[in-house]
């Protein structure tokens, strides 16, 4: 019984923050468009901050073996982050009747930035994005590098799936202070009001184009956590983040209460 009215009780966790802070108001939705993908996957520095799940690498968020039988399984590799695009692919072609294309590419290699995580998440309760922002120039600097040759002008929509999950619900227990990374769109305009609007874009070795957008994604959205019956594992998959993001990189709004977290059109 007690477990039981825990688990309800975190069924009624809402959304924290805004996926797209900063829309474009009154911002057309293509009828017939192509979403092309490029996406990496990003470690921290290792860490033993309380304040975060896992150490800030891939796979660190279990202290136990669940099996495959779970939402969002370990190994949390390029397979695994296919499957999701595949899902996100599968979702838009048949809502949109076919009218929505999303192709995608993963980087096959995982790579680290320079520093811990909660360096580059925003204060609690900020809306202060700059070390979000510094996030995304340091990892497409970064993929740049290490990939010379890639032609990113092929791609219009930019992925950054990062080592442990996003800072986005509220959960029985929780005081306020994660300093996980939420997650976030951040289109031209978002990324316009950190580096000013003279801001191009991320320059990447093709001089002819620049990254003017980052979606940045955790590698899942469930955690473990303690109850008065012991630790267990809370699944939340990242399925429904991610389709939630393409959208707001096709203009459509979020569709849950900004202001409060709630939703706004029932459970979907």
């Amino acid at each position: 019984l007690i477990l039981f009215i825990t688990l309800g009780s975190l069924s009624a966790q809402s959304f924290i923050g805004k996926l797209n802070p900063n829309p474009i108001q009154n911002n057309t939705i293509l009828e017939d468009d192509t979403v092309k993908i490029l996406a990496v996957m990003v470690n921290f520095q290792e860490d033993k901050d309380g304040a975060t799940f896992g150490n800030g690498k891939m796979g660190s968020i279990y202290t136990q073996n669940y099996g495959s039988n779970i939402l969002d399984p370990l190994p949390h590799d390029r397979d695994y982050f296919e499957s999701h695009l595949s899902f996100v692919r599968n979702y838009f072609q048949k809502v949109s009747r076919g009218k929505v294309s999303v192709l995608f590419t993963i980087l096959p290699d995982t790579f680290s930035v320079s520093k811990t995580m909660r360096n580059y998440s925003p204060n609690p309760g900020s809306d202060d994005f700059t070390p979000m922002g510094q996030y995304a120039e340091e990892v497409w600097t970064k993929a740049d590098q290490i990939y010379p040759g890639l032609n990113f002008s092929e791609y219009n929509l930019f992925v950054i799936f990062h080592a442990g999950v996003g800072r986005d619900i509220s959960l029985p227990g929780s005081i306020g202070n994660e300093r996980d990374l939420p997650s976030v769109y951040l289109s031209e305009n978002s990324l316009k009001n950190i580096f000013g609007q003279s801001f191009n874009g991320f320059p990447v070795s093709n001089g002819s184009f620049n990254i003017k957008n980052s979606m940045i994604i955790p590698e899942t959205e469930s955690r473990e956590l303690e109850t008065i019956t012991g630790k267990f594992l809370f699944e939340i998959t990242i399925n429904g983040l991610l389709v939630a993001s393409v959208a707001s990189h096709l203009g459509l709004p979020d569709l849950f209460d900004t202001e409060t977290g709630l939703s706004a059109i029932g459970r979907f």
